[in-house]
C-alpha cells in the first residue's frame, strides 16, 4: 500500500516537472493544475479508504472480544487447577447456579464442589463449624439470620477488600445490588460479610382467575384475607383458602415475624431495648395466624417452604403469603399449574399498618479458606451484573436494581412491582426501628424459641397466652447472657 501511495505522489510531481519545462504549454497551466489537484485528491481518498478499513477491522475485532472470557483467561492463568468446596441449601437460586457453574469451570479451570443440603441442616452445619472454630468449606450460602454470628465469630471474612481487589471484574458492579439486600450482611465493624444474590421480601400471591370468577376483590387488609380464605375453603372444591409455612422452629418464626408489626407487636422495644414479646400486639398477631390455620391445607402446621409453594402451584390454595423467591417457580409452566393465572400484591394492612421485611441469601467466604482468590472469583462471577441475565433466565432471584427497574423485565415478570412495593413496606418497618430479624449473634436461639412456642400455640397444644409468656421469659434470659 505504501508503494502505491508513493507512485501516485511521484506521478503528480513528474507531470508538474514536464509542464514547467515547456513554455509552449503555459496555456495549459490551468489544465495541469486541475490534474495535480486530482492526483492529490486521489491520494487523500486512498488514505481515507485505508483508515475506514482499519476502523472496520478494529471494530469487528472489538465486537469479538468477550470481557467475561478475557477476565476468566486471567483467572485461569493464575488459579486454574484449584478446587473449592461450597456449602449450599436447596433453593431456586442454587438450581440456577448449577446451570452456570460448568461454564465457570471451563473458563477458569477452577473446580467447584457443591455440598447441598436442606436449609435447617445447613444452619446446623454452620453452628457446628463456628463452635469448632474451624471451616471445612471455602464458601457458604448464608442467610440474614446467620450473618451476625458468622461475622462476629470470625468464621467469615470481610469482603470489602475483595470487592475492591484486582480480581473483581468491572462487570461485577456491587453497587447495583439493592442496598436493602447488601446491608442484610453488614456488621457492626462497618464491613459486609456476604454478597447477596437472592434477596427476598414477602408478599401476597393470589389466584387471579378464582378471584375474578367469584367476584372477590384482592384483599388489602388482613380481615379481608381471612374472609377470602374462608370463602374459598367453603365454596370451591379442592381449593383451600391459604397456604404458608408454619413448621415448628425457625420457619414458624419466619412467617410469624411478618404479622407482628401490622398488629402492633414487636420482639424488642426499640425505645428501651427490652424484650417486648408480651405486648398486646404480639398476642393479637399470633391469634390471627392461628385463626388462618383452619383455612389452610391439611398438614400446613408441618409445611416448610417447598410444601407451602407446592400447595399453591398445584392449584390447591387460592392465596399464599410467602417469600418473593417463590414467584419464578410459580410462573414456571414446567413446575406450576397456576403460571399466568397468579396475581401479586403487597402485604395487606393490619390495625397498625402494612409492613413487610427483607431476608435473603448470600455467599460468605470462610476466613480459614486456603483458596480465597479462586473462591472470590467464583462468587464474583455467579453474582455479577454481567451474569445476571443468565442467572434470572435459569430461575434465579432478582436482587439488582438494574433488573427490577428494567421496563421489559417488569413486563415479563408481573411480580417485580410487588417486590418493589414490599421493599417500601420493609423500609417503613425500619423507620419504626423494627426488623423481622434481630441483629444479634443469638438470633438463632431466639428464633428457635419463638418458633417452638408459637407453633405449639398454633396447633392448640398450649394457649396463645402461655406461649407468649414462655417465650418472653426464655428470650429475656438469652438476651441477658
Amino acid at each position: 500500500m505504501r508503494s502505491l501511495l508513493a507512485e501516485l505522489h511521484l506521478n503528480c510531481y513528474l507531470m508538474l516537472g514536464a509542464f514547467l519545462t515547456r513554455e509552449s504549454n503555459l496555456k495549459l497551466l490551468v489544465l495541469y493544475e486541475s490534474q495535480i489537484e486530482r492526483c492529490y485528491e486521489m491520494k487523500v481518498r486512498f488514505v481515507f479508504v485505508l483508515l475506514v478499513i482499519a476502523l472496520v477491522i478494529s471494530s469487528v475485532s472489538a465486537m469479538g472480544h468477550d470481557p467475561i472470557e478475557d477476565w476468566a483467561a486471567g483467572i485461569k492463568e493464575q488459579y486454574g487447577g484449584t478446587t473449592i468446596t461450597v456449602a449450599v441449601a436447596s433453593h431456586p437460586s442454587v438450581e440456577a447456579f448449577k446451570q452456570m457453574i460448568p461454564r465457570f469451570e471451563e473458563l477458569t479451570g477452577i473446580s467447584v464442589v457443591l455440598d447441598e443440603m436442606e436449609e435447617g441442616q445447613l444452619g446446623q452445619r454452620m453452628l457446628l463449624e463456628v463452635s469448632a472454630e474451624s471451616a471445612s468449606y471455602d464458601a457458604m450460602m448464608t442467610a440474614i439470620e446467620w450473618s451476625p454470628l458468622v461475622a462476629s465469630s470470625g468464621y467469615a471474612t470481610p469482603l470489602e477488600p475483595w470487592i475492591e481487589s484486582d480480581i473483581t471484574p468491572d462487570w461485577f458492579n456491587y453497587e447495583d445490588i439493592l442496598q436493602a439486600y447488601r446491608d442484610m450482611f453488614l456488621w457492626e465493624d462497618g464491613m459486609h460479610y456476604g454478597i447477596p444474590y437472592a434477596g427476598e421480601t414477602v408478599f401476597m400471591f393470589y389466584r387471579e382467575d378464582l378471584f375474578e370468577e367469584h367476584g372477590i376483590d384482592v384483599p388489602t387488609t388482613y380481615d379481608e384475607v381471612l374472609a377470602a380464605a374462608q370463602y374459598f375453603s367453603e365454596n370451591v372444591d379442592g381449593v383451600d383458602g391459604i397456604s404458608y409455612r408454619a413448621r415448628l422452629g425457625w420457619e414458624f418464626t419466619y412467617m410469624w415475624s411478618i404479622f407482628l408489626a401490622p398488629f402492633g407487636g414487636m420482639m424488642v422495644d426499640p425505645a428501651t431495648g427490652e424484650v417486648a414479646l408480651d405486648s398486646p400486639g404480639t398476642v393479637a398477631s399470633l391469634e390471627y395466624i392461628r385463626d388462618l390455620w383452619q383455612y389452610g391445607p391439611v398438614g400446613v402446621e408441618s409445611f416448610s417452604f417447598p410444601e407451602a409453594w407446592d400447595a399453591f402451584m398445584l392449584g390447591r390454595a387460592a392465596i399464599m403469603i410467602e417469600a418473593s423467591a417463590a414467584a419464578p417457580e410459580v410462573e414456571n409452566p414446567d413446575k406450576s399449574l397456576v403460571a399466568g393465572m397468579t396475581g401479586y400484591s403487597p402485604l395487606p394492612a393490619g390495625p397498625a399498618g402494612a409492613f413487610s421485611g427483607v431476608w435473603g441469601w448470600s455467599f460468605a467466604m470462610m476466613d480459614d479458606s486456603d483458596a480465597k482468590e479462586a473462591t472470590w472469583a467464583f462468587i464474583a462471577y455467579l453474582t455479577s451484573e454481567g451474569m445476571q441475565s443468565e442467572y434470572l433466565a435459569n430461575g434465579g432471584i432478582v436482587s439488582r436494581a438494574s433488573a427490577l427497574g428494567d421496563p421489559d423485565l417488569q413486563a415479563e415478570n408481573p411480580y417485580y412491582q410487588a417486590t418493589l412495593d414490599t421493599l417500601q413496606q420493609a423500609a417503613a418497618l425500619g423507620e419504626l426501628g423494627l426488623s423481622v430479624v434481630l441483629p444479634t449473634p443469638r438470633w438463632s436461639q431466639i428464633s428457635e424459641i419463638m418458633g417452638i412456642e408459637g407453633a405449639r400455640a398454633f396447633i392448640g397444644e398450649i394457649s396463645v397466652e402461655e406461649a407468649i409468656a414462655s417465650m418472653q421469659a426464655q428470650v429475656s434470659e438469652v438476651v441477658a447472657e
